[in-house]
């Protein structure tokens, strides 16, 4: 996502840099160079605000999150034992994994065991997959789709940032979290909830733990569909 300001923020900054760029500057028989100091000073002055106010949004994250019902209220404070999905035991990020979902079940008010037998168990997943539909050329983000050349390339001028050129144009994936909670005793399922996030990076690690927050967030009594935003940090 691209920084942005507000536009009392941009209006704010403008009207400094154009005060330092001249209006209530050097004379206009000062030294050229003197005045390009000061117009560089005003451009160095509007990007400072344009950073800063994009901060948050460059940070936080946004997901997607369905909870078919809400949890039983016996599920707060129980003791529930975890157990990851076998896709994801042995992968090399298994242990952020598991780090990341006890946090969020903790959070939650429950209380996640490692090994132990409990009254109810938990199994998580983590999964990332390409989304066809929102990389194909039609679905693309502001500015716009790619344009297909003569010569078989692809030219995008919002990818990374403020970049024209000839590129493929890069994918897009969705990084899922899932997790289901059943009684031990009888299997019955209890409580799921889910959330996705959309991003041209693959990787889960860097937001397993939002994506868990997320999904728990509200919890026990929010349901249905609903987006949920994490702050950065």
């Amino acid at each position: 996502m691209r920084p942005l300001a507000s536009s009392s923020q941009a209006g704010s900054a403008l009207a400094t840099a154009q005060s330092q760029a001249g209006l209530h500057g050097p004379a206009p028989s000062a030294h050229p160079q003197r005045r390009l100091g000061h117009r560089l000073a005003g451009l160095v002055a509007i990007s400072a605000v344009l950073l800063l106010g994009g901060c948050a949004t460059l940070t936080a994250m946004r997901a997607d999150v369905a909870t078919p019902k809400p949890a039983p209220q016996a599920l707060v404070g129980a003791k529930v034992q975890l157990q990851a999905a076998p896709s994801i035991a042995a992968a090399p990020d298994a242990g952020v994994f598991q780090s990341a979902v006890v946090q969020a079940m903790t959070r939650a008010g429950m209380v996640p065991l490692l090994g132990q037998p409990a009254p109810y168990t938990a199994r998580y997943s983590f999964h990332s997959y390409l989304d066809f539909e929102a990389s194909f050329p039609s679905a693309w983000p502001p500015p716009g789709a790619p344009i297909l050349l003569p010569n078989g390339a692809w030219i995008y001028s919002g990818y990374p940032l403020w970049w024209s050129g000839f590129s493929w144009p890069p994918p897009w994936y969705d990084r899922v979290f899932d997790l289901e909670i059943r009684d031990t005793a009888t299997g019955a399922l209890v409580y799921r909830t889910s959330a996705v996030t959309g991003s041209y990076e693959q990787r889960l690690g860097p937001v397993a733990q939002k994506l868990a927050d997320s999904a728990l967030a509200g919890f026990p009594l929010r349901s249905g569909m609903h987006r949920v935003t994490i702050p950065g940090g």
